[in-house]
């Protein structure tokens, strides 16, 4: 488990510094780094509990079914951006 965290936490640190504030749901997460769900999945919750993510739910008006739950990077990451 370990080693799928450091595996894929710099992709997905990656990922998240170039998405929008919104963050990305899992959905779009595995379509940008080509990577199974469940993988994913136990990666952003070790990173999440890490405090190195952050998990809200990313409600659509209109939109039908679960409300999707969107990963960004907590405002202590962000201070190195541009």
């Amino acid at each position: 488990m370990l080693e799928l965290v450091e595996q894929y936490r710099p992709l997905i640190i990656e990922a998240l510094t170039k998405a929008s504030p919104l963050g990305l749901t899992v959905k779009e997460l595995c379509a940008a780094l080509g990577a199974g769900e469940q993988v994913l999945r136990r990666c952003l919750a070790a990173l999440v509990l890490a405090g190195v993510l952050r998990e809200a739910a990313r409600y659509t008006p209109g939109a039908r079914g679960a409300v999707p739950r969107a990963y960004s990077l907590t405002d202590a990451n962000r201070e190195g951006e541009p």
